[in-house]
Order: structure tokens, then sequence, then C-alpha cells
């Protein structure tokens, strides 16, 4: 696929490519390694274990660390949304479960949007 049509893929799917190939100095392509792994480190599984459990150090480290990634990456949307959850934490713990799994819920799914443009820039699109 062609770096520009990418790129606009990308900032379609919330990410300010702008402000995060600036962050890498201006290598594009140093950016596009590390927005492709992104996938990888989200550990939403983990993070829903930690839910489940009410385990609150790694519920809170987990968040924070995809909230911080993808506020690294520029990928805004997301890291909205994990901020949401770290909010709410905050604010109650455990103490409204169901708000948190659906902002949980939530974060996976802009996640999945995200990751689908990734995905392209591989060839694969999960279909196939």
């Amino acid at each position: 696929m062609d770096q520009d049509v990418f790129l606009q893929q990308l900032a379609k799917a919330g990410v300010n490519t702008e402000q995060a190939i600036g962050r890498f100095m201006g290598n594009t392509a140093l950016f596009l390694r590390f927005v492709q792994r992104l996938p990888e480190a989200l550990r939403f599984a983990d993070i829903r274990k930690a839910l489940g459990e009410q385990d609150d150090e790694n519920f809170y480290m987990l968040v924070h660390t995809l909230k911080g990634t993808a506020a690294n990456l520029a990928a805004e949307d997301l890291a909205e949304c994990a901020q949401a959850i770290l909010v709410e934490y905050r604010t109650s713990g455990f103490k409204h479960m169901h708000k948190l799994d659906s902002l949980l819920r939530e974060t996976e799914l802009e996640s999945e949007r995200l990751s689908k443009v990734l995905r392209n820039l591989d060839g694969t699109d999960g279909n196939g």
C-alpha cells in the first residue's frame, strides 16, 4: 500500500499522524514500524483478566500502559478511551464494574478499528 494512502487511513482511524511522525523526528518509516506493533502491545486479555479478578495493581498498570502507548503514537481516539477507563477507575475503583466493562468494550472496538488499518499495511485484511 502507498505510504501516503496508509497515513491518510491512519488519520481517519484516529491517529494524529503529523504529530506522531514529529515525535519520531520526521522519520515516517520508524513511526510505521512502531505503530505496526501497537495491536500486540495492547494486552486486552490481560486487562480483562485483571478487571475480572479486581486486581487493582495490574488493572491500573495495564490500562495506564495502554493509554501511554496509544498517546505516544498519537492514536488519540484510543488514548481517550483508555483515559476514560482510568478516570472511572480512579473515581470509584471496581464499584461500577458494568461501567468499566462498557468502557473497556468501547476501547477494544476503537483498537479493532485501528488494527484493521494496520493489518492493511501488511496486506492482510483479516478476511483471508
